[in-house]
This record gives C-alpha cells, structure tokens and sequence, in this order.
C-alpha cells in the first residue's frame, strides 16, 4: 500500500506516451539547441559578419552544430529505442542506457549539445554565446551531472557503479568496454 505523500509524488509526476517522445525531442532540440543560441546571438557583437553574412570561417561553425546536433539525435535513438512504454519526464532515466554513445561517455548527451553550442559560437561569432556555453558547461558539470549521478547510484547500485568505473564523465576510450 503506498503512502499519501507517495500517492501525490504519482499524480504530480508527467508521463509521455512513447510514440510522443520523438515530437517532444525535436521540439527540444529545436529550442534549446539552435533558437536559444541564435537568441543569445543577437545581444552583442558577432565577430566575422559583414553586415548581415557570416564570414567564411563562421560557416564552419555551420559544421560543429551540425555534427552536435546529429550526434545528440544518436543518442536519443538509444534512449527510445529502450522505451516499451509511456516514460515518467524527468533527469533521471527510468533505466540505464550503456550502449552506443554511451560507451564512450557516460554524459554523451551534454557532450553534443556543448560540441553543437561550440559550433554556434564559431558561427555566429558570438562573445555572448561563447558565454552561454560556459555557462551550460559549469551547469552540467557542478549541478545537473553530479545530482544525475546520484539518482543513477540509488536506482542501479553497482551495475551503475561499474559503468561508472568503466567510461568517463565526459568522452574517451576505454578498451575494457570492447573486450565484452
């Protein structure tokens, strides 16, 4: 029998419907991952533009967002493709993902988006997204990542602490994840 604060934690909680998840991620992806920067752009100066044209070598930052962008999209695909059913909104997944990007970062999903972000700042020439960068990276790193990693240590015990062992924060290889 569960508790009354349990039962209000349940009414309180959001859940999707799978087939709803990729509409939600796009809608996502969409705001924070190209308007938001495109926003912050346009406070300040953007070093490279003649009057309203990227120089050249702002457009290679066209190519950084775009490999971020792809490779957020690849991790969400494992993500989903773990989902059976409606999935509970929140940081913490209701399961541990460790296969594909994931065996290279335990974080891949903050990895592309600051890789995406890093791609707006050579674009859009932006001290001012530069600036947004930084700050989602010390958000991530000082807050989100370490309260993630929590949760994941209560929900998965040591089968999360072994994935912790075996593949970095941030991004790397670690040849012990191919031997199995």
């Amino acid at each position: 029998m569960k508790s009354k604060n349990q039962q209000r934690k349940d009414r309180r909680e959001l859940f999707l419907p799978r087939r709803l998840i990729p509409i939600v991620w796009a809608v996502i992806i969409l705001i924070i991952h190209v308007l938001l920067p495109w926003a912050v752009a346009r406070i300040g100066p953007r070093f490279g533009w003649t009057q309203q044209d990227p120089g050249w070598w702002n457009l290679a930052g066209l190519v950084a967002a775009t490999i971020g962008v792809v490779l957020y999209v690849w991790c969400l695909v494992f993500h989903y493709r773990s989902y059976r059913t409606s999935v509970r909104v929140g940081f913490t997944p209701p399961h541990l993902v460790i296969a594909g990007p994931y065996r290279f970062s335990r974080n891949p999903m903050y990895v592309t988006g600051l890789i995406a972000w890093l791609g707006w700042v050579i674009f859009y020439g932006s001290p001012a997204v530069f600036v947004g960068l930084v700050l989602l990276w010390v958000i991530f790193t000082f807050r989100v990542i370490p309260y993630e990693e929590r949760q994941l240590e209560g929900l998965f015990g040591d089968e999360y602490l072994e994935y912790k062992r075996s593949v970095p924060r941030w991004i790397g290889l670690n040849l012990r994840t191919f031997s199995e």
